[in-house]
């Protein structure tokens, strides 16, 4: 870049408070490109124009082409190929007062796993009525979506720069980006980019806005963004770049006073349709606002965000190693070297972006790191093994294929344009040549598991979950291979005791099944990290114990999992448990404990409670019960039995 002194552009703001007439605005451009852009942007025909905003998205179509014969993969079985509920177009409005999975099955292992996602639901109960249950059907909608999505990239940086070859090497990057194969080439994946046909129209009728459009516009801006929060709550950091926005990145066009006053109040106009969101969301959640709950300490995870951020920003870099997980361990101590060395690389990026003073690049980072913070912020929920998701990316990456169009355009400037040229097409290439390899990882799950042991073969994780896959392929014997194989790597996870002691149950070997839980609970220390998976191997002890017909036994492990962890899976099989033994009054503590935590669709747990009451000859609640499980599942196998008893319990 050169230092020679340049001079800015300045006008008043049209929306400013001063009595002076106001010119058209002028939108500020980095000093490093302002002398560049008159003579690029006048140079484009209208034609040229069209091939820049088509480019990008013919590219996305081009390298997700092959997802077309990829099957159903991870969660696809239970959300789409076994969810009754897809079939019938009037269960949408249930997408919004319910969760994701409370439509997925009837096992409370699912239910109790609450997503709040309304439009990702409405998007599969509508593609199920065009195509059925043919994967390749589905795969094309996804690839549509990523399609219109580059295409809204395009628009949206044309709309921040005022620079269509600008926007076309954003878009033709993000089109291009390993990272995004896990949102387009699996089908369960797609909130992100479905989220983003809604939140980049909100951003672009801000920034329209900004550049002298109609007031119109800033109802478009709360228009879309409600619309996206139903596609994802990640939505929510939207208000966080508009505030950047009015204080920095426009900041030559009115005083701070009056900048000040805008970041405040064009966030709060989109606080109504917030609370309207979170209130959909409460009722739903039954008041559950984060998935199903906070697992880990906050404290833990909180010292995790700078390795997160690193392992995000190497994922955006390299066109290698991207995978459906990237194990990651929670950092104990600021002292630790996983804290410190993180955060000492994030400053000297920060410190990098100002030392260049360009407002684009500033903008592009503070993008990157407001659409991951709600990621960031639900680590404390999720399993190391699924804390950095490629899918997260998805947003994010704009600012990152941004920063990378601006090292292009300056490398164009500084050494001339077969540079710059040879650069994008370099980058290009690689990127493309890598979505479309990894787009095959998702073919189906041994071929995504063995991925993700390629990726980390010392990820104790990544070998039990293809284990689970070789098994569930009728690969047993491989199966067994890779449990003990991670068994050996993390002789202290219970995540191999789980697994092998579901594949000998699996196999009819109750006492090894056995066996192996109560050397996994004699071996796996308990600690914050552990103790999710401590106690579902005491819950499991117990009721294999209980199976075998070993009471005596089985009733302490599973009060001491609901100890290590009171939960509506805990309380569910243990009140099942006491039912079995007699004892209903026991049972139906449980039961109600675990009614207060399910989410309102799950019937079962009203069956229970139905049964548990009718012994204790309390009719009347039986009778409610029942009456409630049949109006959740009518059509369930034992609907006519219910159906009968309720009929006696009426005479």
């Amino acid at each position: 870049m050169s230092g020679k002194k340049r001079t800015r552009s300045r006008s008043v703001d049209p929306r400013a408070s001063t009595p002076q007439a106001a010119p058209t605005p002028v939108v500020v451009i980095d000093s490093a490109e302002q002398d560049h852009l008159p003579a690029v942007t006048d140079a484009l025909s209208a034609r040229s124009k069209w091939i820049c905003a088509l480019a990008p998205v013919v590219l996305a179509i081009l390298v997700s082409l092959n997802t077309l014969w990829n099957g159903w993969v991870a969660d696809d079985d239970t959300q789409i190929v076994k969810n009754v509920a897809l079939q019938k177009l009037n269960n949408i409005p249930h997408s919004f007062t319910s969760s994701v999975w409370s439509y997925a099955t009837s096992d409370i292992l699912f239910t109790v796993d609450t997503y709040y996602r309304p439009f990702f639901m409405t998007l599969f109960t509508i593609n199920y009525a065009i195509v059925g249950l043919a994967p390749w059907g589905w795969h094309l909608i996804n690839l549509l979506i990523h399609a219109a999505a580059t295409l809204l990239v395009f628009i949206t940086i044309k709309e921040l720069t005022h620079r269509p070859e600008m926007a076309a090497i954003t878009g033709a990057l993000f089109a291009l980006h390993p990272a995004h194969a896990e949102s387009v080439a699996w089908v369960s994946g797609i909130t992100d980019p479905l989220m983003a046909l809604f939140l980049l129209p909100a951003f672009w009728c801000y920034l329209r806005w900004r550049n002298g459009g109609r007031k119109y516009l800033i109802a478009g801006l709360i228009f879309f963004y409600f619309l996206a929060l139903f596609g994802k709550e990640t939505a929510l950091a939207l208000p966080l770049v508009i505030a950047w926005c009015e204080l920095f990145h426009f900041k030559d066009l009115a005083p701070l006073k009056v900048r000040l006053m805008r970041a405040v109040w064009l966030p709060a106009l989109l606080a109504l349709p917030t609370a309207a969101y979170f209130g959909m969301r409460y009722f739903a959640l039954r008041g559950v606002l984060l998935g199903s709950g906070q697992r880990y300490p906050f404290e833990w995870a909180l010292k995790t965000v700078p390795l997160a951020i690193i392992k995000y920003i190497k994922l955006m870099l390299l066109p290698w190693g991207h995978s459906y997980q990237h194990y990651t361990e929670f950092v104990g101590s600021i002292a630790d070297k996983e804290f410190l060395l993180p955060l000492a690389v994030i400053a000297a990026l920060i410190a990098a972006i100002a030392v260049t003073r360009s407002r684009l690049l500033a903008w592009g980072a503070v993008w990157f790191i407001a659409m991951l913070a709600p990621a960031l912020g639900a680590m404390r929920q999720f399993d190391p093994e699924y804390l950095v998701q490629d899918r997260y990316l998805y947003l994010p990456s704009i600012g990152f294929c941004l920063a990378l169009a601006l090292l292009i355009d300056w490398l164009t400037k500084r050494y001339g344009l077969k540079a710059g040229a040879a650069v994008g097409a370099a980058l290009l290439i690689v990127y493309g040549a890598a979505d479309v390899r990894q787009n095959r990882m998702w073919n189906d799950g041994i071929i995504l598991f063995e991925n993700c042991v390629a990726a980390d073969p010392d990820s104790a994780e990544a070998h039990v979950s293809l284990a689970r896959a070789y098994f569930e392929s009728g690969r047993v014997r491989e199966g067994e291979e890779q449990a003990r194989k991670g068994l050996e790597l993390a002789p202290g996870s219970a995540s191999p005791y789980l697994v092998l002691s579901y594949f000998a149950r699996a196999s009819g070997k109750l006492d090894k099944s056995i066996e192996y839980l109560e050397r996994g609970t004699s071996t796996v220390e308990g600690t914050p990290i552990t103790r999710f998976k401590l106690a579902t191997m005491y819950l499991n002890l117990g009721l294999l114990q209980a199976q075998t017909r070993n009471t005596a036994e089985a009733e302490p492990n599973m009060l001491r999992s609901l100890e290590i962890w009171p939960r509506a899976t805990g309380w569910f099989y243990t009140g099942q448990f006491y039912f079995d033994q007699g004892r209903y009054e026991e049972a139906l503590a449980m039961f109600e404990s675990a009614l207060g935590t399910v989410p309102r669709r799950f019937a079962p747990i009203h069956l229970r409670l139905g049964w548990t009451y009718d012994k204790l000859g309390q009719r009347a609640s039986a009778r409610a019960e029942y009456e409630k499980y049949l109006d959740l599942a009518p059509n369930a196998s034992d609907a006519t039995e219910v159906t009968r008893r309720l009929s006696q319990l009426e005479l």
